[in-house]
């Protein structure tokens, strides 16, 4: 298979070709390693290709769905003795000890693990420029950043390299990422995607893995395989009724939208992804459903400070452990954001820990209310279009907690409350700036119902998708398809 050819498919168009003996996983762990040559020197997405997993891609189709298709896993702990730095000098060398399980119903269905990607530092800072790897480009335009931390996954993954790759969202870091790359980034419910055996949902229930994707049907397909919670697990969420692949295929009818373009943070919102918004609600309004303007309300500085505080509990735990596992001293090794956030931790007490937890209960209340009397929420994913790489340096002299939190605020405005509420939440490639640059579009559902998220985001594919490159965007400057 040539690399122009092996671009056009999806995973699971791939997977078709494989069932049928058209193509090999060996011939497509080629494509990918002719991808990372010819495109990773601009662009810094992949840290490194495993030799090991690429020689043993098979001749034939494997088991599973997706039957041996190559992929990427972000340089976090994922599949059992693979580096997993963190984007962070002081975790340089770490290996993972275990699988995670969700991972582990993947490589049973299919995905091969042949390489990792960047990240921004221990999944912190705004931007996918780590002081251990630099920085990762935009395959959209090459000076401007991916945001974080699922970075070095949407730029391989929208530059061709993979159909697909995993990533992980604390805050928004599988749709921040998403949206700047023109991709699908889906943020589970709280418990779809279990975070055992280390955790039932990682970060105090903040943080959920899953996949960002170029395709409704393989990011359907991939939650059908992985979701469920582990023997072991401290809740259970509802399954759904038959899979996700049966979902997206039932058009929604007549469903209430709440559209909301008014910055929750009080952080400006570039007019071109104000507009791009607008013009997503109107388009969905074309569809038959009903928008009107409509906001959860909820305080957003208590929100910020329960969020601060829990993130930097979080750090003020893991990084003391780390730099003793790895018997190196915290501070000449960590960049200046995690540093700052670390600091921070050090200071709080557990009164502090448990009030931003109540904090966070009072949010999930507030926002179950609204939409409970809606079938969606429609915002920007963020704020801004795709900014220079260094308007966010992760690595300045001073930057504090706060510091760390206001180059987040782009970012984060409208994807981090629903980390703390739960609610499953979904970036689509609905719009474009003027310069060509992609503009993600967030669409947010009640607990638990990923499948109308699915549904609603294939009956906008099936509106856009017809034209080159996803949904009709054309391909990005740098792309594997032009090699």
């Amino acid at each position: 298979m040539r690399l122009d050819e092996y671009v056009t498919f999806d995973g699971t168009g791939l997977a078709q070709l494989l069932a049928k003996g058209e193509v090999t996983p060996r011939e497509l762990g080629f494509c990918v390693e002719q991808a990372v040559e010819a495109m990773n020197p601009t662009l810094n997405a992949v840290i490194e290709l495993y030799p090991d997993a690429l020689k043993a891609l098979p001749e034939t189709a494997s088991d599973g769905p997706f039957h041996g298709i190559p992929t990427l896993t972000k340089d976090f702990p994922i599949e059992a003795g693979r580096p997993a730095e963190f984007g962070s000098r002081l975790a340089q060398g770490f290996r993972a000890s275990v699988d995670a399980v969700y991972w582990k119903r993947l490589r049973e269905g299919g995905l091969v693990n042949v390489g990792r990607t960047t990240s921004s530092e221990f999944g912190v800072p705004a931007t996918t420029e780590s002081p251990l790897y630099g920085a990762t480009r935009n395959p959209w335009d090459p000076a401007r950043g991916v945001a974080g931390s699922s970075g070095g996954a949407a730029a391989a993954v929208a530059a061709g390299i993979v159909p697909f790759a995993q990533g992980s969202d604390g805050g928004g870091s599988i749709r921040n990422p998403a949206s700047f790359c023109g991709l699908i980034g889906l943020k589970p419910s709280r418990g779809r995607v279990t975070g055992a055996p280390n955790s039932n949902a990682p970060l105090l229930g903040l943080s959920t893995a899953f996949m960002l994707t170029r395709s409704v049907r393989d990011t359907a397909a991939l939650l059908d395989l992985c979701h469920g919670p582990d023997a072991g697990d401290g809740y259970e969420i509802a399954p759904p009724e038959g899979t996700y692949l049966e979902a997206m295929q039932r058009a929604p009818k007549e469903l209430c939208i709440a559209l909301c373009t008014q910055s929750w943070s009080g952080t400006p919102i570039d007019p071109e992804v104000a507009a791009a918004a607008r013009s997503a609600a109107e388009r969905l309004a074309s569809l038959g459903h009903h928008v009107e303007e409509a906001s959860p309300s909820f305080g957003y500085a208590a929100f910020l400070e329960a969020q601060k505080i829990i993130w930097a509990a979080d750090a003020a735990a893991d990084m003391p452990a780390m730099a003793k596992q790895m018997d190196r001293n915290l501070e000449d090794t960590l960049g200046a954001t995690v540093v700052g956030l670390y600091r921070w931790g050090l200071g709080l007490s557990a009164a502090q820990l448990i009030d931003a937890l109540a904090v966070y209960d009072q949010l999930t209340r507030q926002v179950g209310r609204f939409l409970a009397g809606y079938d969606l929420l429609l915002t920007p994913t963020a704020t801004i279009v795709p900014e220079p790489i260094g308007t966010f340096d992760p690595n300045r002299a001073g930057i504090d907690a706060d510091g760390v939190f206001d180059d987040l605020a782009p970012k984060e405005t409208f994807t981090a409350l629903f980390n703390a509420t739960g609610q499953p939440a979904i970036s689509l490639p609905l719009g474009r700036s003027q310069a060509g640059l992609p503009i993600g579009i967030q669409l947010v559902a009640r607990f638990g119902r990923e499948d109308l998220l699915l549904a609603v985001a294939r009956q906008l594919e099936e509106e856009l998708g017809s034209g080159p490159g996803i949904w009709g965007q054309g391909q990005p400057v740098v792309h594997a398809g032009n090699f």
